[in-house]
């Protein structure tokens, strides 16, 4: 199973599906690695007798990052950052231009809505 995800997950069309969902304002890469593990989980069932879910899959992964190279090589990390922290500035790179800039000389999109990021906000 694990297998499977990974192939779907390097797919062409997986990685460019990841690059339309980023670029829109209404879904994220990770709506697009949800739907390719549904996919995954009912290649396997139509297969078998086992009655297997998604959170199967994902703690197959983390039992398996060898297989899983997502979570072998995840770098992620929970951060300090509290609701009222002011953000840290951090160097980007314009995804157009490839131009240097930073997070706070940036604004971002929320709600359709240009603002300033200057403070860590509560999600939605």
């Amino acid at each position: 199973m694990l297998h499977r995800e990974n192939d779907l997950r390097r797919a062409p069309e997986t990685q460019a599906a990841m690059e339309r969902a980023e670029g829109s304002a209404g879904s994220e890469w990770m709506d697009v690695v949800e739907d390719i593990q549904k996919q995954a989980v009912q290649e396997v069932q139509d297969k078998s007798s086992h009655n297997i879910t998604i959170q199967d899959l994902r703690s197959a992964a983390m039992r398996y990052p060898d297989i899983a190279h997502w979570v072998k090589y995840n770098r992620a990390r929970r951060g300090n950052l509290k609701v009222g922290d002011t953000a840290p500035d951090v160097p980007l790179r314009c995804a157009r231009t490839c131009d240097p800039t930073t997070l706070l000389t940036n604004k971002v999109q929320h709600d359709n809505n240009s603002r300033d990021l200057k403070e860590v906000q509560k999600k939605p």
